[in-house]
């Protein structure tokens, strides 16, 4: 009991923060993306290089911090003619820096030196990435922007309640598991149902946030968010396993780490970021 009240506590304490940074303000969702990117960098090192590598990681951090920051500066300060050569820098110093990863693993005379540079800037694409393509909506029309926002994250959350509740309901018996090797409670059952509540959600969303405007690229894009969530979901599961952790890390009692809250939305939203980039939704 005392362990469900902790986990609700500590849900409800982080939709308040998602949502508040979301509707807030740009500066809001940047900071807290910020802090998303660096935490969930840390959890991907010590689930991967839990030693050493020290000066690399703080690159690769710094490098996904700095693409946060050039999308934040440029939103603003677009039109300065003292800010652009700034950002212009930063992008050389970013580029610069990529090399230097390599560099240091050369002198550093380790056994695994490409599997070892390769999770040093994978957490770049895979947890700075994604949030940088949310900063780059939200720069854009602020209040547009607020909404693809919390509609995005809405269909992820409706997915996790959605699959949750099937799975109990209909997949009790675990006779249809979806991919037992690397999520043994996770069905069919609860897979295809978090999938038509998510496409419920799609529709509402349509219809009570974008005036019923698009209802059928709002269908695929949830339908997107569910299946490529899931995914995300399994993958972070399948790193956990390789690294003999059940949980990335214990920043959110009662739920685990930054990745463990974050890894659907990890690798589903460069893919609907780029949907609605080619549709011009």
């Amino acid at each position: 009991m005392k362990n469900l009240i902790i986990r609700t506590a500590s849900g409800l304490l982080f939709l308040v923060i998602m949502i508040g940074a979301i509707l807030w303000n740009v500066h809001a969702f940047w900071i807290l993306s910020c802090i998303i990117v660096i935490a969930g960098m840390i959890e991907f090192f010590n689930m991967t290089i839990p030693k050493g590598h020290k000066l690399q990681k703080i690159i690769s951090i710094f490098i996904g911090l700095s693409g946060l920051l050039i999308i934040h500066v440029n939103n603003f300060f677009n039109d300065s003619y003292i800010i652009l050569p700034c950002i212009d820098i930063l992008v050389i110093l970013v580029v610069c820096l990529f090399t230097v990863i390599p560099i240091v693993e050369l002198y550093k005379k380790s056994e695994k030196p490409v599997h070892n540079i390769s999770l040093l800037i994978l957490p770049i694409l895979y947890v700075a990435v994604p949030f940088v393509l949310m900063n780059i909506f939200k720069g854009g029309d602020e209040f547009v922007g607020k909404l693809y926002i919390l509609a995005f994250f809405i269909l992820i959350w409706t997915n996790d309640v959605g699959a949750y509740c099937f799975g109990i309901l209909f997949g009790q018996h675990g006779r249809h598991k979806l991919f037992p090797r690397i999520s043994p409670k996770k069905t069919w059952e609860g897979f295809i149902g978090g999938i038509i509540t998510t496409v419920i959600a799609g529709i509402l969303i349509s219809k009570l946030m974008f005036d019923d405007k698009n209802m059928h690229h709002w269908i695929i894009i949830a339908v997107i968010a569910s299946v490529f969530g899931t995914f995300g979901d399994l993958a972070e599961s399948m790193m956990k396993r390789s690294a003999g952790l059940k949980d990335s890390g214990k920043i959110m009692p009662g739920h685990g780490g930054i990745l463990d809250r974050f890894d659907a939305v990890l690798l589903s939203f460069p893919i609907i970021f780029t949907y609605i980039l080619v549709f011009n939704i």
